[in-house]
């Protein structure tokens, strides 16, 4: 990852949002948000992607826990077919 360390973003994702640059594209990470119950119970917990450069959402999930949106997003092929993992290295952390 460009000015930033890969296992750092993800870590921080758990409990932070974030900009990247990827191919000329601007990026917003909406990091992990835990929805509660008026108990105070987990409800569940949604982590989502945007592409500020189009306008669009490109990954959104609802999981039982922040771990569980983080893996999903890191297997997700939202890179032009590609997971994070494979891209990484292109990609800019601009608010590191």
């Amino acid at each position: 990852m460009i000015d930033g360390n890969a296992k750092d973003f993800i870590e921080k994702l758990h409990y932070e949002d974030h900009y990247v640059i990827y191919n000329g594209d601007k990026f917003f990470f909406n990091g992990c948000r835990t929805k509660t119950l008026p108990k105070g119970s987990v409800e569940y917990v949604s982590l989502e992607v945007y592409n500020l450069t189009t306008d669009e959402t490109i990954f959104a999930t609802k999981k039982v826990s922040a771990s569980d949106c983080i893996i999903a997003f890191e297997e997700a092929p939202i890179w032009g077919g590609k997971a994070f993992w494979e891209i990484e290295s292109d990609m800019q952390w601009v608010d590191e």
